[in-house]
């Protein structure tokens, strides 16, 4: 359970201490942008660091354990069949998941596959995904701005409290 726990909050850790970063030193301009803008740029972002990392320590796993395990396999076939990888897609990137399940449907109606595979699936996973977290990032960034708005008391004094 706890395991589960902190997997599930190692996402939103990172996308908080990133977005802290991004906005204390002022990393792309990013404070002269809304807040909705700002969590949806940290969002995107934050995907790009998991997803490439998924993919590298995947890499790392298949070469560490090729010669005993995954002999005679490919990295193309350990990912796609032994590796987390769909698991992960249908948890954390659904977007990402079925646009590459329908170009794999069209590759596979053409009755065309290509050695690219991996680097399909990664260019796939990484725009796709990076778009669908900019938007949902952006969209939970506009709920707490306007969560956060309906707090504030109307009178302008209350801002320089301190």
């Amino acid at each position: 359970m706890f395991l589960l726990f902190a997997g599930l909050s190692m996402p939103v850790l990172l996308l908080f201490g990133l977005y802290h970063l991004l906005t204390w030193f002022n990393v792309f301009g990013i404070n002269r942008r809304l807040f909705w803008k700002r969590v949806g740029l940290t969002s995107a972002l934050s995907h790009i660091i998991l997803a490439l990392g998924f993919f590298l320590f995947s890499y790392f796993d298949y070469s560490m354990n090729s010669d005993k395990l995954f002999a005679g396999v490919g990295f193309d076939r350990y990912l796609f069949d032994q590796s987390e990888f769909w698991r992960l897609m249908l948890i954390f990137d659904t977007a990402p998941m079925v646009v590459l399940l329908a170009v794999f449907a069209i590759m596979a109606r053409m009755e065309w596959n290509p050695p690219i595979l991996v680097a399909l699936a990664m260019t796939l996973t990484l725009v796709a995904g990076t778009l669908q977290w900019y938007f949902v990032g952006g969209a939970i960034g506009l709920l707490v701005e306007r969560f956060w708005s309906g707090l504030k008391s109307g009178d302008d004094m209350d801002e320089d409290w301190l």
